[in-house]
């Protein structure tokens, strides 16, 4: 193969002459970068870290970085001499003259990364796609792989000339340090990042923490500045895209301050405290006397509930009112412990007691601890209609987070708690995140004060018919943020 001529600047093009292929080719027709993916691009550095806010543009640029250093390599005659393989179609495992790996969370995630190259890569270059082993071969005998890392021990056992890492903050520690990091080791590879952050985890410190300070974060004498290393942060402001705006800026209205400081903003310096934050009493707790007219003068079109489990510790049931434009308002409650589940001919076990409240307040459902199966049972036995319900810790606080927050159009909260629930009322204050902790961990609330938030939470992230009322409010759900970037 001979070397491969091409500018380094999004603006320049190049001719790639390959065995019997000759082509022009440009990686960047057709592409407008924002300012800060341009300086991605012009950037020499080995290791390239990108920690971005979502739909900032990252796994976007990410791809034409990842590609223009395959390209750097074939230009630099990297791999050679080398012995292609007698026929590439029949073998099952021939050895490439160079080797890259696309890493994501998962494979379903790894398919961003396979649409993002298939735009950048030209046809002309491609000698086969297996989508179904997650693989490309380019000619010349260049082989481009695509991994999950949610196993990392099957990350092992080669020699690699680069690699992706798409979202890896969301990856485990051992992806880098026990596996890719000696994988590069063997042929001097280099690697491109792109992420945005889950708080100060391995990431921060093993990854960003080599490069030099931003914006995002820590303390500027935590930084090594290896000049191998070079940090890149944005914001989800910074791709400029009119539509993208408009529905960053329903996000920042929307989502509380910490998860717009993440996911908006890229900071890992967020998650500390109380867990609903955005919680006031002056705000959320409304009369007793309030709830029960709401109900009596119909203003409440659906009613669930949420349940969890308990005996020891208290058992909780939930009840949530539905308001057509979205609101929900928690009118009432059991919160007891020392309780059983069923005792025949007896009103003090939750079947009977559980009877009476959906008899009060017409609840069409409960969403229940998954935990316990035969309880689900002993009540869909009994004529209460209980699901189990997804538990998603850290979805299902962001998703209670948001109805806190008093929205800018019409100057209320999603949510309203009555004054008589004093236990709920608590629980909402002192629920916390553990102090002096860092990464995944520091978005685990303390396993306290926390029988009624689960029930919330389950109720909040598992109604279906909620979430139709809050898209007739918000157009779309107002928790979910498109992952694929632009």
């Amino acid at each position: 193969m001979g070397a491969v001529l091409k500018s380094r600047s999004p603006s320049g093009g190049g001719r790639v002459t390959n065995l019997a292929l000759e082509l022009d080719l440009d990686p960047f027709d057709g592409w407008t970068p924002h300012p800060k993916q341009i300086e991605v691009m012009e950037c020499d550095a080995r290791n390239v870290v990108m920690n971005c806010g979502r739909r900032g543009g990252k796994t976007n640029v990410g791809a034409r970085k990842f590609f223009d250093k395959v390209l750097s390599d074939i230009e630099a005659d990297k791999g050679l001499p080398y012995k292609p393989p007698r026929n590439l179609k029949v073998m099952k495992k021939p050895k490439p003259r160079l080797e890259y790996w696309c890493v994501s969370p998962t494979y379903s995630m790894s398919e961003i990364q396979q649409e993002e190259l298939g735009a950048v890569i030209p046809e002309e270059m491609i000698e086969s796609w297996d989508l179904s082993k997650n693989r490309v071969w380019l000619k010349g005998y260049i082989l481009i792989q695509f991994k999950s890392a949610d196993n990392p021990k099957t990350l092992v056992g080669k020699g690699l000339d680069g690699v992706w890492l798409d979202e890896a903050s969301k990856m485990k520690e051992q992806t880098w340090s026990g596996y890719l990091s000696y994988a590069l080791a063997d042929k001097g590879g280099w690697s491109v990042w792109t992420t945005t952050p889950e708080g100060m985890n391995w990431f921060y410190h093993d990854i960003v923490l080599n490069g030099q300070h931003t914006q995002a974060g820590g303390q500027l004498d935590e930084y090594r500045n290896d000049p191998e290393w070079r940090n890149f942060y944005w914001t989800s402001k910074d791709n400029p895209l009119p539509e993208l705006q408009k529905n960053i800026q329903r996000m920042i209205e929307t989502m509380p301050k910490r998860y717009v400081d993440r996911e908006i903003f890229a900071r890992f310096d967020v998650f500390f405290g109380q867990v609903y934050e955005e919680f006031d009493r002056s705000i959320h707790v409304v009369p007793r006397a309030l709830c029960e007219q709401k109900f009596k003068d119909g203003h409440f079109v659906h009613i669930e509930a949420g349940k969890d489990w308990g005996f020891t510790n208290p058992g909780v049931t939930l009840v949530g009112a539905m308001t057509a434009n979205g609101e929900l308002w928690i009118v009432d409650a059991i919160y007891k412990a020392q309780m059983e589940i069923l005792v025949p001919g007896s009103s003090d076990c939750w079947v009977a007691q559980d009877k009476e409240l959906m008899k009060k307040w017409k609840i069409k459902l409960f969403w229940c601890d998954s935990e316990n199966a035969s309880n689900i049972k002993t009540y869909l036995t009994n004529g209460l209609p209980a699901r189990a319900a997804q538990k998603h810790l850290k979805e299902g606080i962001r998703a209670v987070s948001i109805l806190f927050k008093v929205k800018s159009d019409n100057g209320r909260p999603n949510i309203f708690i009555s004054d008589h629930l004093k236990e709920v009322i608590q629980e909402l204050t002192n629920y916390r995140y553990p102090e002096g902790t860092t990464g995944d961990s520091a978005e685990v609330p303390l396993k306290e004060n926390d029988h009624a938030m689960d029930s919330l939470r389950y109720l909040v992230w598992n109604s279906k018919v909620f979430r139709q009322f809050l898209i007739s409010r918000f157009k779309v759900i107002p928790w979910k943020i498109p992952e694929k970037d632009s």
